[in-house]
């Protein structure tokens, strides 16, 4: 299945790109991610994405591998894991494109994502990334220290709508 997304943020690119490598405040806008930590800086992370599929409760160890980085421009990575439980693997490939504008910056976000096993066979329905509902916004908790005030860059990633949670780390929230 493939997505794409367009997002506004009223951040220059380089405050969004610095965002975008944070680990600890990126989690913060994925629900249901987890035991996120850094392997090799800018190469290689890992993390548990828990998720509600229909009625199901998946959970996905992930690897998280970065194949390019253009700093201030592009980065594209690739995320996969296993569930034990459902018999079933998921796999991501992750493009995010990043440009300034008079405002801030343009995010576009492209994902293939690719579902494998019991949870791949009972259909789109059951997919939370249906409809590309994936890159819904996230992001509703404000970081910590900040007295409940969003920084320039979480609050253009935390943007209104409702979230299919489905990869978690592919979701960017204003």
């Amino acid at each position: 299945m493939k997505f794409e997304k367009e997002l506004t943020v009223g951040a220059p690119p380089d405050q969004v790109w610095a965002f975008l490598w944070d680990v600890e405040r990126v989690t913060k806008c994925l629900p249901g991610c987890r035991d996120a930590k850094t392997v090799v800086p800018h190469q290689r992370y890992e993390c548990v994405v828990s998720e509600r599929v229909g009625p199901f409760k998946v959970q996905f160890p992930m690897d998280i591998q970065v194949l390019e980085a253009e700093e201030h421009r592009r980065l594209k990575a690739q995320a996969s894991g296993r569930d034990s439980s459902m018999g079933s693997t998921l796999k991501v490939i992750l493009d995010l494109a990043l440009e300034g504008t008079e405002s801030g910056s343009k995010i576009r976000i492209t994902s293939d994502t690719t579902i494998m096993g019991k949870l791949g066979t009972l259909g789109t329905r059951h997919h939370p990334a249906q409809g590309g509902r994936h890159h819904e916004p996230v992001c509703q908790r404000r970081p910590a220290g900040t007295g409940g005030q969003r920084s320039g860059v979480t609050a253009g990633f935390e943007l209104a709508g409702s979230a299919g949670r489905f990869p978690e780390w592919t979701r960017w929230r204003r």
